[in-house]
């Protein structure tokens, strides 16, 4: 790669450990190859975001290692030094594949959607059902400031975009694609259940996983002030909790607080029960959710 930004830099550095350290593992060449380009196509959108928030060389390490079909070792940083650098084995011909596999995928999540519906459906009423469906719903890169997703004006904030997606009921982070960061899984007011990417893409969902339904109940938030009051918890994937927090009202002002909250809020990630990271000010107006 040679157009010179910090991600063309990083893969020009690492891509012979990475492919090496899969090799070293007992993965065939040429899948070592397209699963370095998978993971690494994934990750480009949200490189700067994740030069800056994560230590890239062990969470890309496992990232590369699932795409590889092995298991992840938390914490585990990319093997250095194994081969050195071959010109002649690039990354840009495996990148180009693994942009050409990705689309190939999503065609075939969309001509499965259109065959289900011809299944129960002649042509003409599927022609009608396609025609009927709303726009995709709009979606703008955004860095997001806090480590979950949040809900708050009709919006849906991800990792690295924003999605415009009117009356979600409740959402949470969809924990069993592991390969997908960011993911989300979402009930509409009106009872349909949709899974939203990391990109932004929007797709039903046949089966609502529990967690849509199921009340998390986290541990005590220590260090919470007389004017602090804790509006919204949910779990991370990593372990520990990521707690919403309001700070401009008394612990008896809560009637009706989740419509008409102060403006002072605040997400506050504690990775155990006693140890908690500095707040990040949530900058929305109207309703702030977790899930």
């Amino acid at each position: 790669m040679t157009d010179g930004s910090d991600f063309a830099t990083y893969v020009d550095a690492r891509w012979p450990d990475l492919v090496g350290g899969l090799e070293d593992e007992g993965v065939p060449g040429d899948r070592a190859r397209l699963a370095v380009a998978e993971a690494l196509l994934a990750a480009r959108r949200s490189w700067q975001r994740r030069v800056r928030d994560e230590q890239v060389d062990v969470t890309l390490w496992a990232e590369v290692r699932e795409a590889a079909g092995l298991p992840v070792r938390p914490g585990e940083p990319v093997p250095h030094a194994l081969r050195p650098r071959d010109p002649r084995d690039g990354p840009e011909e495996w990148l180009e594949r693994a942009g050409r596999v990705r689309a190939a995928r999503r065609r075939r999540t969309a001509r499965r959607a259109v065959a289900g519906l011809a299944v129960v459906a002649l042509l003409g009423v599927a022609w009608a059902w396609w025609a009927a469906q709303p726009e995709a719903p709009a979606v703008r890169e955004e860095a997001n400031r806090v480590p979950v997703a949040w809900y708050a004006e009709d919006e849906l904030h991800l990792q690295d975009v924003v999605v415009e997606l009117p009356d979600v009921e409740v959402f949470v982070a969809d924990l069993a694609d592991r390969a997908s960061r960011g993911a989300v899984v979402a009930r509409l007011r009106s009872g349909e259940v949709v899974r939203v990417d990391a990109e932004g893409g929007v797709e039903p969902v046949d089966e609502a996983p529990d967690a849509l339904d199921a009340a998390p109940v986290p541990p005590p938030v220590r260090g919470l002030g007389p004017y602090d009051v804790l509006v919204e918890s949910v779990p991370l994937a990593g372990g520990g909790w990521a707690h919403l927090v309001d700070s401009a009202r008394r612990a008896g002002a809560d009637d009706g607080l989740r419509q008409s909250e102060t403006g002072r809020r605040a997400v506050v990630v504690c990775p155990t029960e006693w140890t908690c990271e500095a707040p990040v000010t949530v900058l929305a107006g109207g309703t702030v959710r977790l899930r």
